[in-house]
């Protein structure tokens, strides 16, 4: 269990920040699966770790996502939560076998946004090019909600969200 006073990862696994995902984005370990990838990624988002969402990526991908577009998102944003799903039917993840050379993750993400509660899902690919890359996403966006001033702010902060002006970091309890 982490130290009350330390930070725990926003990519929701309970662990420790500095135990979790921000070897990965430090460059002191390397993922050794797609979801550990995919959770250290959205941590990167949440920390705007913009190096490493560069770094973690296919070239060609590397090349699409400009940092100053990365940079303009994250900035803009607060990320309130990230969920697995199960992988949609006929896709199979075998991302764990040495011998496999592509792996899947099915995720749903949570972010405000101009006062407004956004999500998406995606079924991003990973493929094998020396360590896992992100190689892209099947990206579906949800409606947005706009939560009412005396709702709970969707942070998790426990405060109302008219009064939540800084909202709990992604994976924290309030």
């Amino acid at each position: 269990m982490p130290d009350t006073n330390e930070l725990l990862c926003y990519c929701g696994s309970g662990k420790a920040f500095s135990d979790c995902c921000q070897p990965f984005i430090k460059g002191q370990q390397h993922p050794k699966s797609c979801e550990q990838l995919m959770r250290s990624r959205y941590s990167a988002f949440c920390c705007a770790a913009l190096a490493y969402l560069q770094q973690s990526c296919t070239k060609d991908l590397a090349i699409e996502q400009s940092p100053e577009h990365l940079h303009s998102f994250v900035s803009q944003v607060h990320f309130t939560g990230l969920s697995l799903l199960p992988l949609p039917e006929p896709v199979v993840d075998a991302s764990e076998a040495p011998e496999q050379q592509q792996g899947f993750v099915y995720f749903q993400v949570w972010y405000l946004h101009q006062q407004k509660l956004h999500s998406f899902r995606e079924l991003s690919r990973f493929v094998w090019q020396q360590g896992w890359r992100y190689a892209g996403g099947e990206v579906v966006d949800l409606p947005s909600i706009k939560p009412g001033r005396n709702d709970p702010c969707p942070c998790g902060s426990g405060r109302k969200f008219k009064a939540c002006t800084e909202h709990c970091p992604s994976g924290q309890a309030a």
